[in-house]
């Protein structure tokens, strides 16, 4: 007779997983995601050339290349005043980013269109990190389901195409996914270390990707051991990392902008994300984030603020600080609004709260195509559910490694409470949707795939009986 024991839904046990993710990849493997990743480049190249080529440059993209080409130039991290076209140092945003695309102009691929080009190979390696860590985490047939997803995922598609750098943030994440599960199954200072370094860079990316040292690097130091002497040890390794990687860049700024800050663009977010428009249920931005509002406050300081202290002109950071300010002053004093602008930018953020004006918002976003976005949010309503099933069928195996995979949910989640919620935010979760998807559909097509014989063992007890 057979037994329900023989038909677990997953491929291997956590144990067999983590023998078999220290062996080399059977070569099938590495075929099939090689393929994955050709198809991946070249989706990506075309999304590039026929929908992004010769777009004008504004916004983030325009940053990010102006930071760029000054690094490249040697005039460091700095952006022109507008006026005098004298470049000045910037924290506007971290610089992991602009300093991807430096590397590219000092190859002397310098031109926005070679940055696509380029950024469509650099953004494959997400398919290729999506691939190992689906592995690692459940066997290969995970690994290759989830690898597809991120090939052909119709947001993960657009990023580099539109030069922002979610396209770098794609690689990192299943990246440190990955650290965060050697973590897992053989705790020991240097991966703790490791995966340190690696927050850093994904905070250098994107920055509120420090969160992951809370989210992620105190589970997993509480877990790692039971003596308190290796939960010190492993600690100070993920915080040597992270200082490793983003001292330099708070020092610098601190010497050339004036203050310890990861980006000065946490002002102008402040402003945008607590405003009348984005706390009145009746408007279309609640929960969203009030572009006009932080336009309008940044122009009123500019225009008839006073700088702080003796200070004869606005610094950049002085100017975040004062508008930002204007922002909290708006958050205390409407704290009973709060959790219902929190249900709103939850429901904005998974695409289950007003979905016309979030695509409205994300597409009017720099001249964003219209179509991308709305396939990824058919594409994010098929995967919530299978996600929902997989993380419960994870779960019945190891909590320790679901830890680690709703990590970077947990993480997006956050930020669009504190903030706003938009697709962009949903980026870092997005690897873990695919993981836990990924889980659901190859145990069900490895039970659907056995239930012939189920039904026969089935009959051939009954007529025993």
């Amino acid at each position: 007779m057979i037994t329900d024991q023989e038909f677990t839904p997953f491929l291997e046990d956590p144990v067999q997983v983590e023998h078999r993710a220290n062996e080399r990849p059977a070569p099938w493997f590495v075929l099939a995601l090689a393929v994955l990743v050709l198809l991946g480049v070249a989706l990506r190249i075309a999304y590039a050339v026929v929908w992004e080529n010769g777009t004008t440059l504004v916004g983030d993209p325009q940053f990010f290349q102006q930071t760029a080409a000054s690094l490249s130039h040697g005039y460091g991290y700095a952006v022109d005043v507008p006026g005098t076209r004298q470049p000045a140092p910037t924290a506007l945003h971290p610089p992991m980013f602009p300093i991807v695309l430096a590397l590219l102009d000092l190859v002397r691929l310098q031109s926005a269109e070679a940055h696509r080009i380029a950024l469509a190979f650099i953004s494959a390696v997400s398919v290729v990190a999506m691939g190992l860590l689906g592995r690692r985490l459940m066997g290969p047939g995970v690994g290759l389901v989830a690898a597809t997803f991120a090939a052909f995922s119709p947001l993960w598609v657009q990023w580099g195409g539109r030069l922002l750098s979610e396209s770098l943030y794609l690689v990192v994440i299943p990246v440190l996914l990955w650290v965060a599960l050697k973590c897992v199954d053989r705790p020991s200072w240097w991966s703790f270390g490791v995966m340190g370094v690696v927050i850093g860079v994904a905070t250098l990316t994107r920055s509120e990707a420090l969160a992951f040292v809370v989210v992620l690097g105190v589970p997993l130091v509480l877990l790692g051991s039971r003596n308190w002497r290796k939960r010190a040890t492993y600690a100070m390794a993920v915080v040597a990392g992270v200082a490793i990687i983003v001292g330099p860049w708070l020092i610098r700024n601190d010497i050339q902008l004036g203050g310890l800050t990861l980006s000065t663009d946490n002002g102008t977010t402040w402003a945008g994300a607590y405003t009348p428009a984005t706390f009145s249920p009746a408007n279309p931005l609640y929960g969203s984030f009030d572009n006009a509002s932080q336009y309008a406050d940044t122009y009123i300081f500019l225009t008839w603020g006073k700088p702080p202290g003796d200070a004869k002109a606005w610094t950049e950071l002085s100017l975040e600080n004062a508008v930002g300010q204007a922002g909290m002053t708006f958050a205390r004093s409407h704290l009973s609004d709060l959790p219902g602008v929190v249900l709103a930018r939850e429901g904005r953020l998974w695409g289950v709260y007003a979905i016309g004006s979030q695509l409205q918002y994300d597409t009017e976003e720099g001249g964003q195509v219209r179509g991308f976005f709305v396939a990824g949010q058919i594409v994010e309503w098929i995967l919530i559910p299978l996600a929902i099933a997989g993380g419960i069928g994870l779960g019945r195996h190891t909590r320790r490694r679901v830890v680690v995979i709703v990590a970077p949910m947990v993480v997006a989640a956050l930020n669009a409470a504190a903030f706003y919620g938009t697709t962009r935010l949903r980026v870092a979760a997005e690897p873990s949707l695919f993981l836990l998807a990924s889980i659901a559909l190859v145990s069900a097509f490895h039970w659907v795939r056995r239930l012939p014989l189920r039904v026969t063992g089935k009959t051939s007890s009954s007529e025993l009986m």
